[in-house]
C-alpha cells in the first residue's frame, strides 16, 4: 500500500507546558511522538502555544522568552523531523487563542485544509469544541478536521471542566470571526489590555501546567 503524503496539510499539536527550556513533560511528548509517527503523511507540523498566563515564562541568556512551541520543535527536530516542515504559533496563551491563531495565521495564509489535530485526553473534549467552532466560524466551509487523543497519567481536572462548561456556554454567542476577535481581545482575561487577573487553584488543576 502506497503512503498518502498529502493526507494532512498539517498536523496540528497544541501545548501542554513544559518543565523547562530542554524538558516537556509526558504528555506533550505523547502528542509529539504521535505527530512524529505520523510524519509521512503530511506537509508541514503546526506547533502551538507560547505559554501560559499561569507560569512563569523561561527567558534565554539575552532575556527574551522563550516559546512552548520552541521547545516542542527542538524535541522533534532532536527526532530527525526536517525543521522546514514545523511552523511555529508563539502568540496564543490558551486552547482559545491556540484555534484561533492557528486558523489565521497559518491555515487561512497557506492554504491548510486538512488538518490533524492532536492533543491529551484530559484535554481533547475542550480542544475539539473550540475547534471545530472557531474553524466553523470561517466564511467558507473549507476544513476538514480530524483529531486525535494521546494518552496521560492526568485526570480531567476541576479547572479543565469548569472551562469546558465555561466555554459551552461562551460559544453560542459566536457568529463570526468577527465575534470571536470581540470575545477574544475584549473579554478574555489572557488578552485583553488590563492586567491579567489571576484565580486561585488547587495543585490538582495546576500539574497540567507543571505547577
Amino acid at each position: 500500500m502506497s503512503i498518502d503524503e498529502n493526507k494532512y496539510d498539517a498536523i496540528v499539536v497544541l501545548g501542554g507546558s513544559y518543565i523547562d527550556e530542554n524538558t516537556l513533560p509526558e504528555w506533550v511528548e505523547k502528542r509529539l511522538d504521535a505527530a512524529i509517527l505520523r510524519d509521512p503523511y503530511c506537509k508541514h507540523f503546526l506547533l502551538l502555544s507560547r505559554g501560559s498566563p499561569h507560569k512563569k515564562a523561561i527567558l534565554n541568556e539575552k532575556g527574551q522568552l522563550i516559546s512552548e512551541c520552541k521547545i516542542m520543535a527542538k524535541y522533534m527536530i532532536e527526532r530527525k523531523i526536517d525543521p522546514k516542515k514545523i511552523l511555529l504559533e508563539n502568540w496564543s496563551l490558551d486552547t482559545i487563542g491556540n484555534a484561533y491563531a492557528a486558523l489565521t495565521m497559518h491555515c487561512v495564509p497557506r492554504n491548510l485544509r486538512n488538518l490533524l489535530i492532536i492533543t491529551s485526553d484530559f484535554h481533547m473534549p475542550r480542544s475539539k469544541s473550540i475547534f471545530e467552532k472557531v474553524f466553523s466560524l470561517f466564511p467558507i466551509n473549507i476544513f476538514d478536521l480530524e483529531f486525535l487523543e494521546t494518552d496521560s497519567t492526568l485526570c480531567v481536572s476541576k479547572k479543565e471542566k469548569k472551562s469546558l462548561e465555561n466555554w459551552e456556554i461562551t460559544k453560542n454567542t459566536l457568529s463570526n470571526l468577527c465575534d470571536l476577535h470581540e470575545f477574544i481581545f475584549e473579554k478574555h482575561n489572557a488578552y485583553m489590555s488590563i492586567p491579567y487577573q489571576e484565580e486561585t487553584y488547587d495543585k490538582e488543576d495546576m500539574k497540567m501546567y507543571c505547577i
